[in-house]
């Protein structure tokens, strides 16, 4: 910018003034621009710096990339070798510490200082991830080669848990042994179990073959049969030797669980104990309990342990075990129970019988359909009903009446007035009413000793049969008696009360048959001499006070028609009906009574020379419609043996065997025919 003259004077000094403003103002540009130019150099040394930082951005995605190859590669190739995946990804992170290296170092805005820096910073960061891609990435893709371990999925987990379930108690050890576990019961965590099967599924084939074998004779631990020579094989006369021995034990097994019924052998899988629950179980076992001769194996129905009860009486040691039960496993007993039986010894032993502790659930739910139990007890009803009734068809005053009944009753009916039979009522109910009084003291006893006992029945079903208005009611059980006595009374209590009851009604039915009016003797039902003598007991006393013990009446024609009072007659039924119940078969109640007293070896053996007995009567006796009737319902409801007791060793007391003895004589004179 000029500046003009004011005036002309003083011109040296005007001048002089004016070229030191000239050389101020020329100076101004100079200094802007140097000012300029710095704050241009500092924006590019920061967009250099701001690209750098993009390139290294760049390098951890393409790190992040690398990684996910990695991932990549160990799902689709899991053999792949260490060396060629790290060799390839420090070649890539060599490449990109190179480039980085070479963009800085060709920075003309940074200093050496700022260029070393950097450069030590980005060497760091690599080294940080290639350590951490070499221990985490490269060591997973090559894990598989080295140890084979891949997260299974719950899916997989679950598929593999159902597989081995299904497999071989051999087969299932030798497993747990080649995933390093003592045992398969000694097993955990189900999830570890398997994912440590996966990852192993490399192993030698030989050794897995010896450690299976291993399993069906001892339980050396794993290590030791790993750490020996795993080239080593059996051969197949050996494995064949092998395999018989586990068949043979598992006949054995199911052989032992004959001698038990089908409740307890076709129990629902879902109550049943799992090896697991039996392990539980085997720990409390000791020196000064029961000393195991051998680790559980699975039957049919739970799980069977054979050995030698170290304690005075069988008695002792449930105590002693059922307090080591609640005390240390105490859930164990909502669900199972453990009890001590008796079953036949292996052939090769010189004893018959051997002891073992059966693990099964603790309750046995009745198999029979529901519907099934209601139909059979609706036509024991209709039945019983019937045969009451048919009572008066040897009566032909009573069929006169009944007939005119029927024929005025329509009349009657459109006039409005009611027939009147309360004639007929009046000795049809006696019957009827002493039949259910007899059967419900019956079931009274039963439910009283259980109550007692703490025993759980199912509800009654009652049986029909052709000959008699019915043949039983069938309670089964739904727990376990604590011992063969309280079997033996709550078997006992039902048929004996029952018998009492009706050898009394019979009794006092004979002494009003002898005192009833004319009137009402003319009204009274009958049974044919036939059928008296079906019975030596009951037709005896019927000869005794009605004949007076000569035979006049047993020594009629069959057919013949002998009058009695309603009571009478439900005695005589009843006491039939209780003697049948008696018999010693099967799950009947004599055959409960027949198990306390034998155990269950010898009872099968009575029971079975029992059935013989009555099918050779059912043909030659003239009671063949009750023995055949009787063999048919028991062959499909009452075959089966009892369930188990908790204990199965001590058997009952003598008085209760004479006990038994006595009801069995008194049932066959009953059943025995007279003539």
């Amino acid at each position: 910018m000029r500046v003009p003259k004011e005036n002309g004077g003083a011109p040296s000094s005007s001048s002089s003034a004016l070229g030191s403003s000239s050389d101020n103002n020329d100076d101004g540009p100079t200094v802007e621009a140097r000012l300029l130019k710095e704050k241009a150099d500092k924006y590019r040394k920061e967009a250099e710096k701001l690209r750098l930082n993009l390139e290294l951005k760049k390098i951890d995605d393409l790190e992040g990339d690398i990684r996910e190859l990695a991932t990549e590669q160990q799902q689709k190739q899991q053999q792949v070798a260490r060396s060629a995946v790290h060799d390839d990804a420090t070649n890539r992170l060599d490449q990109l510490k190179e480039r980085v290296a070479n963009l800085v170092r060709g920075s003309t805005v940074l200093d050496k200082e700022e260029a070393d820096k950097m450069l030590a910073g980005i060497k760091s960061s690599s080294n940080s991830v290639g350590k951490e891609l070499s221990r985490q990435t490269l060591d997973n893709m090559t894990s598989s080669g080295r140890d084979g371990h891949t997260d299974l999925s719950q899916e997989d987990i679950k598929v593999a848990l159902s597989l081995i379930e299904s497999l071989p108690r051999p087969a299932r050890e030798a497993l747990a042994r080649t995933a390093g576990y003592s045992s398969y019961g000694a097993i955990g965590n189900q999830e570890e179990f398997v994912q440590k099967l996966y990852d192993n599924k490399d192993k030698s084939s030989m050794a897995l073959r010896r450690t299976y074998a291993q399993s069906f004779t001892d339980d050396s631990d794993v290590s030791v049969i790993l750490a020996e020579d795993l080239e080593e094989s059996y051969t197949i006369e050996e494995m064949s030797d092998i395999l018989v021995s586990e068949l043979k034990e598992r006949i054995e097994g199911n052989r032992a669980m004959e001698l038990f019924p089908k409740s307890v052998q076709d129990a629902n899988e879902s109550l049943l104990p799992s090896e697991e629950d039996a392990q539980a179980f085997f720990k409390l076992l000791d020196q000064n309990t029961f000393m195991a001769t051998e680790k559980p194996f699975k039957v049919n129905g739970g799980y069977l342990i054979r050995g030698v009860n170290k304690r005075n009486t069988a008695s002792e040691l449930v105590g002693r075990l059922d307090e080591k039960i609640a005390r240390e496993i105490p859930k164990w007993k909502d669900s199972f129970q453990w009890s001590y039986v008796e079953i036949t010894a292996d052939p090769e032993s010189e004893e018959f019988f051997e002891d073992a502790i059966l693990i099964t659930p603790n309750k046995f739910p009745v198999q029979a359909p529901v519907a099934l139990s209601i139909l059979a007890t609706a036509i024991s009803c209709f039945y019983t009903f019937v045969y009451g009734i048919d009572m008066f068809a040897g009566n032909p005053v009573v069929m006169d009446r009944l007939k005119e009944a029927s024929e005025k009753s329509a009349s009657l009916a459109a006039a409005g007035v009611p027939y009147d039979l309360t004639w007929f009522n009046d000795l049809l109910l006696p019957l009827l009413g002493t039949l259910a009084l007899v059967q419900g003291f019956h079931e009274a006893g039963h439910l009283l000793v259980a109550w007692l006992n703490k025993v759980k029945l199912s509800s009654p079903t009652i049986l029909p049969s052709k000959a008699l208005p019915y043949l039983s009611f069938q309670n089964r059980l739904i727990t376990s008696p604590k011992d063969y006595t309280a079997l033996f009374d709550l078997a006992a209590a039902g048929p004996i009360t029952g018998l009492t009851l009706s050898f009394l009604a019979l009794l006092t039915g004979l002494q009003l048959t002898t005192t009833v009016d004319s009137a009402t003797a003319q009204l009274l039902p009958s049974l044919p001499v036939g059928f008296l003598c079906q019975s030596s007991l009951g037709g005896t006393l019927v000869d005794m006070i009605l004949g007076g013990g000569d035979g006049i009446l047993i020594n009629q024609e069959a057919a013949t028609q002998i009058p009695l009072h309603p009571i009478a007659i439900a005695g005589f039924v009843g006491m039939i009906i209780n003697a049948l119940d008696l018999l010693p078969i099967g799950s009947t109640d004599g055959g409960r009574m027949s198990q306390a007293a034998l155990g269950r070896v010898w009872h099968l053996t009575f029971s079975s020379i029992v059935f013989f007995v009555l099918f050779v009567a059912s043909f030659v006796s003239d009671a063949q419609d009750i023995f055949l009737g009787y063999l048919f319902i028991y062959s499909f409801t009452q075959r089966d043996l009892e369930v188990p007791c908790r204990n199965e060793v001590d058997k009952v007391s003598l008085p209760r065997v004479i006990a038994a003895v006595v009801s069995w004589v008194i049932a066959a004179l009953i059943l025995v025919p007279l003539r």
